[in-house]
């Protein structure tokens, strides 16, 4: 059971790495399923969050140092299109005007975790702000995504697949809401133009 258990912390680590560098990698089920294991006392949730805490951080690094040292090139590589650099350009205002806000708070939006780090890199973002506010936004999205496979685990005790499918239902519905929410308050800003127009 314990050598189960290190593969599983280990797979955790893998998978959030990977998926910091290749946002299709479903790593965030892999830390909800961990949270679900440790509810059944299959494995410690004190682990499943080390885990993913440095994971996350060091995913969210080495994607910055790749944008950091591949300059424009790299950049113009994986991002194409005019609606790309939009998003560029708005990311990098963002950085520039809250900081390591956006750093920490861009791990809870969809694609916003690869995005900020990406841009972060390429406009080089001062270390001393961006290494902080990427460790308290490991912390406070490993705590959530793992506490809702833990929730899970509470109300299914005998289900372990069960308890890790109502944590991603919960995880997709509090992403789907405040996106959708996000999108709403923009578009009213912006007198109902579309978001990425004016970005």
């Amino acid at each position: 059971m314990e050598a189960m258990a290190g593969w599983a912390y280990l797979v955790i680590f893998v998978l959030l790495v990977l998926d910091c560098l290749i946002p299709a990698v479903p790593a965030e089920t892999s830390v909800i399923a961990g949270g679900a294991l440790a509810a059944s006392g299959h494995l410690h949730l004190a682990v499943v969050l080390l885990s993913s805490i440095t994971a996350v951080f060091v995913g969210d690094v080495l994607m910055h140092e790749v944008a950091r040292r591949g300059g424009r090139r790299l950049v113009e590589r994986l991002l194409r299109g005019e609606r790309s650099w939009k998003a560029v350009g708005w990311v990098s205002r963002l950085l520039d005007r809250h900081g390591g806000a956006i750093v920490a708070g861009g791990r809870f939006v969809p694609l916003g975790r690869t995005t900020v780090a990406l841009v972060s890199g390429y406009a080089q973002f001062p270390r001393r702000r961006l290494l902080p506010a990427l460790a308290v936004g490991a912390v406070l999205w490993s705590v959530y995504i793992a506490g809702l496979g833990y929730l899970g685990g509470n109300v299914f005790t005998d289900n372990p697949l069960a308890a890790a499918g109502l944590g991603i239902a919960l995880s997709f519905t509090v992403t789907g809401v405040t996106t959708l929410a996000r999108r709403l308050r923009l578009r009213a800003r912006q007198g109902g133009q579309p978001v990425i127009s004016k970005a």
